[in-house]
């Protein structure tokens, strides 16, 4: 069993991979390649002067990365690296190095590969339990690597930083008297299998968008309402208003054409429009979907009567 340890730096904090650095050791930490491959980024380098955040600075010029193959050339030799069998791969925050990675697959169109990682900023809080003061690798790896052997490596050369995470790891499992089998068993949540941690991502991402898709929806829908519900304030409180108060779902809200036709029957039928579910009488869903959602999500059944949006066109035909 071999050991590989990787980092990455990119052209914008982000993506574009600049450099992919790496420690290959033998069970007993022992160094066998310790190698920093330089990549054109194809694109501007963007690590000052962003905005709520710190200034990144690389150890090499922007000019000399420009002397280098861009990323599909390298991509061959990190995938037959990272997929070898025998070999247990670390990182620090490797969730971001995977993320790295494949957008780069992306941009030119090249195949995800798998391959699992042990993330060690998931261990520190293992190696540390009581106050947990490892909150960086530089933080880890000031405190557990001695001056003399830390002292000739850079900070933001990747090759340099995968040193970093491997002497953090050695000094871990040797003050623990484990080895690295162990301290993975000790924190499962250090394993990151990269296709699977990409796809929930990716899940997570598409689920986000299309979440503040709908509350924009909403918020846009609200504004449709807004003069109808202020017109109708008065009428709440009316006799006459009793058995006619509608309310609706915030997913009907989010369809526009379909509740301006609805704003038109609750005008033209005499029905009074609600801003609540308490207090009403009828509550518009947008579909099945919808109505299925809201009785599971309500903590009480619904006193008044539930329709869709069409079932109560059809009633007010």
């Amino acid at each position: 069993m071999r050991y590989l340890f990787f980092d990455i730096e990119c052209a914008d904090g982000c993506m574009a991979v600049c450099e992919f650095g790496y420690v290959l050791t033998d069970e007993k930490f022992n160094v066998l390649k310790h190698i920093n491959r330089l990549i054109d980024p194809e694109t501007k380098f963007n690590l000052t002067g962003r905005p709520g955040q710190a200034d990144l600075i690389l150890t090499y010029p922007y000019a000399e990365y420009r002397k280098y193959y861009p990323f599909d050339d390298s991509y061959e030799f990190i995938r037959d690296l990272m997929t070898q069998k025998d070999l247990m791969i670390f990182g620090h925050a490797v969730t971001n190095d995977i993320a790295f990675l494949f957008k780069d697959c992306q941009r030119y169109h090249l195949d995800l590969f798998d391959y699992t990682a042990y993330d060690i900023q998931k261990m520190l809080p293992v190696f540390d339990k009581e106050n947990r003061r490892f909150t960086s690798l530089e933080n880890a790896f000031e405190e557990l690597v001695p001056f003399e052997v830390r002292k000739d490596l850079k900070d933001h050369r990747a090759s340099d930083d995968a040193m970093k995470t491997m002497l953090v790891l050695k000094e871990m499992v040797e003050k623990l008297g484990f080895s690295p089998k162990d301290l993975i068993e000790s924190c499962p949540k250090s394993v990151c299998k990269a296709l699977e941690h990409w796809e929930k991502s990716r899940i997570k991402k598409a689920e986000r968008k299309q979440r503040l898709k709908n509350e924009a929806a909403v918020r846009e829908g609200n504004k449709i309402l807004s003069e109808l519900l202020e017109e109708h304030m008065s009428k709440r409180d009316d006799p006459n208003s009793i058995g006619r108060i509608v309310t609706l779902s915030k997913r009907m809200k989010q369809h526009h054409d379909e509740l301006r036709e609805l704003i038109e029957v609750i005008k033209t039928k005499g029905y009074v429009l609600y801003d609540q579910i308490t207090g009403s009488d009828f509550f518009i869903l947008f579909d099945e979907e919808n109505r299925k959602e809201m009785e599971t999500v309500l903590k009480y059944p619904y006193p008044g009567k539930m329709l869709t949006y069409q079932e109560f066109l059809d009633m007010n035909k």
